[in-house]
C-alpha cells in the first residue's frame, strides 16, 4: 500500500471532527511555515547588501555589556 493509499485510508476512517483538528494543526503549521519562509527571505536581503551584512555580525559579536540598556533606548 502506498503512503497516499495509507493517507487516504486514515482519513476515510477519522470522524469529521477529527479532520477538523488535523485541518486546524495543517493551518497553523502552514502559518509557521510562512513566517519561517518570510524571515528567512529577509534575511538573505538583508545579508546580500556586504555592508549591512557586516554590521550585523559585528552588532551579533558585540558583548552585551558594551550594549545600550534596553530601558536607554528610544524607539
Amino acid at each position: 500500500m502506498s503512503n497516499r493509499d495509507m493517507c487516504i485510508s486514515v482519513i476515510n476512517s477519522m470522524e469529521e471532527w477529527q479532520l477538523q483538528s488535523v485541518l486546524e494543526m495543517l493551518q497553523a503549521v502552514k502559518g509557521t511555515m510562512d513566517k519561517l519562509e518570510t524571515g528567512a527571505l529577509e534575511t538573505m536581503q538583508l545579508l546580500s547588501e556586504p555592508e549591512l551584512a557586516k554590521k550585523i555580525i559585528e552588532g551579533k559579536n558585540t558583548p552585551l555589556s558594551e550594549c545600550v540598556p534596553e530601558s536607554e533606548v528610544n524607539w
